[in-house]
């Protein structure tokens, strides 16, 4: 009898206990919630991408009628291919545009003027460019061609050393003067303190008109 009352006591004491412990959350909610946020947000961000989209294309086709179609007469890259320049930057041909300074300045000044205008300073590396530059105003200009004493050997701004057919356009240049610059056809150096003007160089926008089953649209062209 004894033993028997005391099973039932032990019984309803662990019974007591079972009913004072915390019941788990409820997880299923909270494992169903993450995708759906998950979703909406994923919608949203599409919508925000089509929206980008579209609006650079109506944008893209605006400035293409306007400046390719409207623009000057006289402009050699008005029609169906199109290449464009920012404002005050001149474009001479091929898919390249130039800003010719106005003012004299060290070579590190030049230089960081370019850079602040995601540009260069002007590379010479092939021949066309070396007789394009040639039809410039005569002036003294700042190249990006500059001596590393590290390397012992002349650097283009682009991390390309000056090759032995480029130095064949060159006079006068040491690592006593270990900035180049050019006049009319010839590269030469000079100490990079020395004040003389500069061109900075950078790709063009190349606009193509494409037929998309649609309608003839503007788009930019691959390199």
């Amino acid at each position: 009898m004894t033993e028997e009352v005391t099973y039932a006591n032990l019984k309803f004491e662990n019974s007591h206990e079972l009913d004072n412990i915390t019941k788990p959350e409820d997880t299923k909610k909270k494992v169903f919630q993450i995708p759906k946020d998950y979703r909406k947000q994923l919608r949203d961000l599409n919508m925000t991408k089509n929206e980008l989209h579209a609006n650079f294309s109506n944008t893209l086709q605006a400035i293409g009628n306007q400046l390719c179609l409207e623009g000057e007469k006289n402009l050699k890259n008005n029609g169906q291919n199109c290449v464009l320049c920012p404002a005050n930057w001149k474009w001479e041909g091929g898919d390249t545009c130039y800003y010719h300074s106005e003012k004299m300045k060290s070579w590190e000044e030049s230089h960081q003027f370019c850079s602040s205008r995601n540009s260069t300073l002007l590379l010479i590396k092939e021949q066309a460019k070396l007789s394009l530059v040639q039809k410039f105003p005569r002036k003294t200009y700042w190249l990006g061609l500059i001596f590393r004493p590290q390397q012992r050997i002349w650097y283009w701004t682009d991390n390309t050393a000056l090759t032995e057919k480029q130095k064949s356009w060159t006079k006068q240049i040491n690592f006593l003067q270990p900035c180049g610059y050019f006049y009319y056809s010839t590269i030469y150096s000079t100490t990079c303190k020395e004040e003389v003007y500069y061109i900075c160089e950078k790709p063009a926008i190349q606009l193509q008109r494409g037929n998309n089953h649609w309608q003839e649209d503007w788009f930019v062209r691959p390199e």
